[in-house]
């Protein structure tokens, strides 16, 4: 009876004479053009609430004095952001997809929880949003997306979460 180790694929040293363990491997992110496509109709349904949101906010403006009304601009990109980050964070943490995301039949999880597909959690999503505006900035994201192996972009890596079709 010899004894020693063997390497298995992944870098992990077992002993000699015993199982291996199991090793799953990911399933890939869905496929980019399907996200893009996914991305497009979410631009559309943000869009669509902030321009409500803003029409809203306008008119409620007009019942304000003139000295109030200069500082309509401000408010209303400060009332897009929060919409917009809302959406998002909502969305990726709390309900694991966007609507366009839903409708191409896809889900944001961590690569840890593919089996039950648990959304990622607030605090991850407001990273992921930081990582998908800095990497949009710089066209980062693109490029991670396409070169990374399983296909995540940068903001995925940065927040620990996957874009996968939906169980």
């Amino acid at each position: 009876m010899t004894t020693g180790t063997y390497e298995l694929s992944h870098g992990i040293a077992a002993p000699a004479g015993t199982a291996a363990p199991s090793v799953r491997l990911a399933p890939a992110s869905a496929p980019l053009p399907i996200r893009f496509l996914a991305t497009a109709v979410d631009a559309v349904v943000v869009g669509a609430t902030v321009t409500i949101a803003a029409v809203a906010a306008h008119v409620l403006f007009l019942i304000f004095p003139a000295s109030v009304r200069t500082f309509e601009p401000l408010g209303l990109i400060a009332l897009s952001a929060i919409v917009a980050i809302g959406y998002f964070v909502y969305c990726w943490g709390i309900e694991g997809t966007t609507p366009g995301k839903r409708m191409m039949g896809l889900c944001i999880t961590r690569p840890s929880t593919l089996d039950t597909q648990i959304p990622i959690g607030t605090g991850r999503a407001v990273l992921r949003l930081v990582g998908i505006t800095a990497g949009n900035l710089f066209f980062a994201d693109l490029l991670f997306a396409l070169l990374h192996q399983d296909r995540r972009a940068l903001h995925d890596l940065m927040a620990d979460s996957i874009v996968v079709a939906r169980s």
